[in-house]
């Protein structure tokens, strides 16, 4: 089964409080000839935008390892590289 920006997006939202706000972008033909890119298994590098309230108080590197953590299974089948943008509601202020 190839993997799909649906699958991952529902995967996160399994995780998450209705009012966080998400999008999940394919990346992967960016990577064409990159190490990681194989479109036989289907999306291998996205990016990751999430304002969620659950992020308050919580490090960079701790956001970062519970997404990761949250696509495991996705990694174990091929996911290559996600790039992220994790915020807390406060932190999305446009200046």
């Amino acid at each position: 089964m190839q993997i799909s920006i649906e699958a991952i997006t529902n995967v996160l939202k399994n995780h998450l409080s209705e009012n966080a706000v998400l999008s999940v972008i394919d990346e992967s033909e960016q990577h064409r000839g990159h190490k990681g890119h194989n479109p036989s298994i289907g999306v291998t590098h996205i990016f990751i935008n999430l304002v969620w309230e659950d992020f308050e108080g919580l490090s960079l590197i701790e956001r970062h390892r519970l997404a990761n953590a949250w696509l495991d299974d996705f990694f174990k089948q091929g996911l290559h590289a996600v790039r992220y943008c994790l915020k807390t509601p406060g932190e999305n202020i446009e200046l």
